[in-house]
């Protein structure tokens, strides 16, 4: 079969020059003069006149997708030469318009372009011009839609007019496809019916499109179900999250749960209660002619930010190795639907790699991670892309029991553009792969076998990422699509702040003073928990010594005299002991541990306790405490008792004579202190040779204000 194609003596190049919230500005190109011409009849004439002076134009409009057919269809609208300009019309709203061209004796066209005004503000819809053969199918135009891992093949209802290959066809949300989908024709049947569809840009479809979402967020508790029942159209479905904490220990010689994959070995228990919400902006342009602001020929445009807040906190009781992975609800958020059903779909994980016997609760943190793109793509230039991370987190304080080594990331595959939930997505710029706003690690600081082992925990919060931008535009007869790398995109970034150490300093290994140590001992290891602020070698709570000090505040605070104030709230963690023996919370422990070999077979530890509580509130709930334990068990009691010394047990009416009020300044002491006790001594018997560890703390307590301390004196832990 010869075909034979002719060009009619029509209109060229329909394009929209001014798209507005209520109306479009419209121009084409004139065709040859022909031999006759329309103009006005006269009374009694045929309406024909000769010779020619140019081709007449009709231009009509129809709401919707459907053009005018015959140029007695739809409404007129008025034409000024080789343009026109329809005004009064409603924002957002789709409307398509027919060109026909009268030259000669032959009616052509018509020229069709289908457009969307500019919507109100606020609004989620775009603004467009649609290439004259996209389809924009409405759900009565799709009889069936199936994926295939290419693409997607549909079945077009009778009333569609057969697809062109090369043709844009752009699918609603259906239960099939959550997210729509934008499509280029690969193949037709033989009867026109069923269209073999690949992923396309918006580039494929539209001459000219516009899309401005402010700003969007998904609520962490009520999840989009992007594989769920069939949605309405145009509302994405939601599906309230049941599962968010998951045990990972199933029951005994049962396998675990379907949501989870574990490799366990030795017993386990895992539990994991995350929240997960995005949120973000995405701004996007499309402009093939040089119109909507001459000077400015973009091409495509793309301004995004994607942010995720991820909270929860995991406790965790392993006695052996542990890899395993938690899928969680869908994410899933439309962010336009009409005309190029534009969504963000996330399928979550979370995994735990888990090393050693460890018990911990409260492991995690609150991160708000992301990435923002921006860029351009022109016929000059090319296409040009930054981007940076939006970085913020807050980390929960573990209480750890047993530590050891964890690794906890959350996040998952993410697509955001159209044509989501294939495994593809064509855009003028859009996002897909690996997110990860929390990859974290929880680990002692410490090595195995130091005393401080279990009382420092340093944690690292990091948001990864492994994301590829796929751009794609055309502008005038240039072409461009392509990957495009961008820094932020791709690699793995901490969290300021990170790492942290908890408590607070303990990580510091500060040595104290070999003078601290008397005859008869030497020394394993030793060191502090708190912050480096709270402990050093200071003067003035024994006369003409220096001793090694701890505090609930600043230890620069401790010399002095009483007219100042020593009172620091560091907003650390309190003392389990210690809130024991006070009967109320504590805070801002701080403490000492050394671990010795004793020759004697008496260990004795001679202390000061001191405090800006005296006197007021003597007898209240400010009873700030702390205390000497030797193997675990404490000593540092009032002598002839075992009253733990404290505020409300040794001051100016209770056990007195070990009580030195310095309200008024008592030489030869210089501090702050309002009130502290003369040197005690504990002693306690031990096993010459054998190692013994010793734990001098204090803390305040009920509140963290009016700082007390522990002083130990020079040469003060001996044996005998």
């Amino acid at each position: 079969m010869t075909a034979t194609f002719t060009a009619d003596d029509g209109a060229r190049d329909l394009h929209v020059t001014t798209v507005s919230q209520t109306g479009f500005g419209l121009s084409w190109t004139a065709p040859a003069t022909g031999s006759l011409s329309w103009t006005t009849p006269a009374a009694g004439s045929a309406g024909w006149t000769a010779p020619a002076t140019g081709p007449k134009f009709f231009l009509r409009r129809l709401t919707g997708s459907s053009a005018p057919q015959r140029v007695t269809q739809g409404v007129n609208v008025p034409v000024n030469g080789t343009s026109a300009t329809d005004q009064g019309l409603k924002s957002g709203t789709q409307y398509s318009y027919s060109l026909f061209t009268w030259n000669g004796l032959q009616l052509s066209g018509p020229l069709i372009i289908t457009v969307s005004t500019a919507p109100p503000a606020g609004s989620t819809n775009a603004s467009y011009v649609a290439e004259p053969s996209t389809l924009i199918a409405t759900a009565a135009d799709v009889v069936s839609a199936v994926t295939t891992g290419t693409g997607v093949q549909v079945v077009l209802a009778d009333q569609v007019a057969p697809r062109l290959v090369g043709s844009a066809v752009i699918l609603p949300v259906s239960s099939t496809l959550p997210g729509g989908y934008l499509g280029v024709v690969n193949a037709v049947s033989a009867d026109g019916r069923t269209v073999d569809l690949v992923p396309g840009g918006l580039s494929d479809a539209f001459d000219y499109y516009e899309l401005s979402v402010d700003s969007f967020t998904t609520d962490p508790n009520l999840l989009t179900a992007a594989r769920s029942a069939s949605p309405t159209a145009g509302a994405p479905q939601t599906a309230v999250l049941t599962a968010a904490t998951k045990p990972l220990s199933p029951a005994a010689g049962a396998a675990p749960a379907d949501e989870s994959t574990c490799d366990p070995s030795g017993s386990q228990t895992v539990t994991y209660s995350p929240s997960l919400a995005l949120g973000g902006h995405f701004k996007t342009k499309l402009d093939k002619y040089n119109f909507l602001g001459a000077s400015v020929p973009t091409g495509a445009s793309l301004d995004m930010a994607l942010t995720a807040k991820a909270v929860g906190a995991a406790s965790i009781e392993t006695s052996g190795e542990l890899d395993c992975g938690i899928k969680l609800p869908s994410l899933f958020k439309m962010l336009s639907v009409d005309p190029v059903p534009m969504a963000l779909s996330l399928e979550p994980t979370a995994g735990f790699s888990i090393s050693g016997g460890v018990e911990e609760s409260n492991i995690g943190a609150t991160v708000t991670g992301g990435i923002q793109v921006s860029g351009t793509m022109t016929l000059k230039n090319g296409a040009s892309f930054s981007g940076s991370t939006i970085l913020d987190a807050s980390p929960l304080t573990p209480d750890v029991k047993a530590n050891g080594t964890v690794g906890l990331k959350l996040g998952g595959e993410l697509i955001l553009g159209p044509g989501v939930g294939t495994e593809d997505a064509g855009v003028i710029a859009g996002v897909k792969g690996e997110f990860n706003p929390l990859d974290a690690s929880f680990s002692a600081y410490f090595p195995v076998g130091s005393p401080n082992f279990n009382l420092c925990t340093e944690a690292k919060a990091a948001v990864s990422a492994g994301l590829s931008l796929t751009a794609k535009a055309w502008l005038n007869g240039w072409s461009f699509s392509k990957d495009i790398t961008v820094s932020a995109l791709n690699g793995e970034w901490d969290y300021p702040g990170s790492p942290w150490d908890f408590p607070s300093g303990c990580n510091t290994d500060q040595p104290t003073p070999d003078s601290l140590l008397g005859s008869g001992v030497s020394k394993v290891s030793d060191g502090t928990t708190g912050s480096s602020q709270q402990w050093g070698y200071e003067p003035g709570l024994v006369p003409g010594q220096k001793t090694w000090v701890l505090s609930t505040g600043l230890v620069s605070d401790i010399p002095g005299t009483p007219d100042q104030f020593a009172s620091t709230d560091l907003g650390l963690p309190g003392d389990p002991d210690l809130t024991a023996l006070a009967g109320y919370p504590t805070h801002d422990a701080a403490s000492y541990q050394v671990t010795l070999i004793p020759k004697g077979s008496t260990l004795h530890v001679r202390y000061v306790f001191a405090s800006e509580e005296y006197p007021e509130f003597v007898g209240s709930q400010y009873n700030d405490v702390m205390a000497v334990y030797v193997n675990g068990k404490n000593c540092a009691f009032v002598p002839g008792t075992t009253l733990p010394v404290s505020v409300n047990t040794i001051n100016y009416k209770t056990n007195s004579q070990y009580f030195i009020d310095n309200t008024t300044g008592t030489n030869p002491y210089q501090t702050k202190m309002n009130g502290l006790t003369v040197p005690l001594t504990c002693s306690v018997p031990v096993t010459p040779g054998q190692q013994v560890t010793v734990r001098i703390a204090v803390a305040d307590t009920s509140d963290g204000i009016y700082d007390s301390a522990v002083a130990l004196v020079d040469g003060g832990i001996w044996t005998d």
